[in-house]
């Protein structure tokens, strides 16, 4: 595997301090808690991550996960070997996967009446539909082993 995963449990101010070290290389976010989800520009604004518990931050280098389990914030960080790997996470070494395929996916519709809300965006500003750009790295069989989120785009 060309990119690395590293992954570790951190208390808030160490996932507070990661967010907004990688937040000016990501354009894209996703965040959620239990009655709200927003797709903010990290790039152009900061992520509360006591306020948004679950989410994602990413770029075509690299994307940081987390989410609050219990007291502690589970964390994913996966990402191209240039980019620094984030202090308190361990390297998972193990990984054996061919290189990464690109693939996207359309977005629920912003105004979908299907969802019981409607979704904004932000981070990919203008009108269409919005893909989402995933890595699928699949292990020698085909089998999806690992995926990781590197952009956003409108389709017009």
């Amino acid at each position: 595997m060309s990119d690395q995963v590293c992954s570790g449990k951190l208390d808030v101010a160490s996932i507070q301090s990661i967010v907004d070290t990688l937040s000016p290389s990501a354009p894209f976010g996703i965040v959620e808690s239990i009655t709200e989800i927003d797709f903010p520009p990290p790039n152009q604004e900061r992520i509360d991550v006591t306020i948004w518990p679950k989410g994602r931050i990413f770029s075509q280098a690299f994307e940081l996960r987390w989410e609050l389990v219990d007291e502690d914030y589970h964390a994913i960080f996966a990402g191209k070997n240039e980019v620094k790997s984030p202090n308190g996470l361990t390297k998972i070494d193990d990984l054996q996967l061919n290189p990464p395929e690109n693939q996207e996916y359309y977005c629920w519709d912003e105004c979908n009446p299907r969802l019981s809300r409607t979704l904004d965006y932000r981070c990919v500003p203008a009108a269409g539909n919005v893909k989402l750009t995933v890595l699928e790295y699949r292990d020698d069989h085909g089998c999806l082993v690992f995926w990781r989120y590197a952009g956003m785009r409108r389709e017009v």
